[in-house]
């Protein structure tokens, strides 16, 4: 995966929530706001209700835009 595909997901307009995989587990995106990417853009900082993921962006193997109404699973 790469980096561009995470910042197009995060500054699509208007923003569609996503799914993120790292090591298969999928992560939720609601809102642009709780994906902060490292001044490096190495590491991402993603905000999930009750959890926070410090990951690699290396790490992250697909970024997948959820479909319009679709309920995504929670994380």
């Amino acid at each position: 995966m790469k980096l561009s595909n995470l910042e197009a997901a995060l500054q699509k307009r208007p923003f569609r929530a996503f799914e993120i995989r790292i090591d298969g587990e999928p992560i939720v995106v609601r809102h642009p706001e709780q994906v902060f990417l490292a001044e490096n853009k190495t590491t991402a900082i993603i905000d999930v209700t009750e959890r926070i993921h410090i990951v690699d962006v290396d790490q992250i193997s697909k970024v997948a835009i959820l479909r319009r109404g679709a309920t995504p699973a929670k994380t």
